[in-house]
């Protein structure tokens, strides 16, 4: 998998920080979501497993997430 990692400042924690692949946006560490595509084995003298990070807009920008049913609300809804 190949995720970038941001080395942050010098000032900050030691802990790098974990860059989207689509937008270069850091993603904080509760929010990254990984991605890993695999071919199937009949494809794999021609394609390679790749793995790819993202943000959850990313994510969702690619088709990759759905908003989950019932936890939203339409906004012309009256509460």
């Amino acid at each position: 998998m190949s995720s970038r990692h941001d080395p942050g400042d010098a000032a900050g924690t030691d802990r790098p920080t974990t860059i989207c692949d689509r937008c270069d946006e850091s993603i904080p560490e509760i929010r990254v979501i990984h991605v890993v595509a695999e071919p199937c084995p009949e494809l794999t003298d021609r394609y390679r497993p790749v793995g790819r990070t993202y943000c959850p807009d990313c994510a969702a920008a690619s088709g990759m997430l759905e908003f989950a049913v019932g936890l939203r609300t339409s906004p012309t809804e009256a509460e």
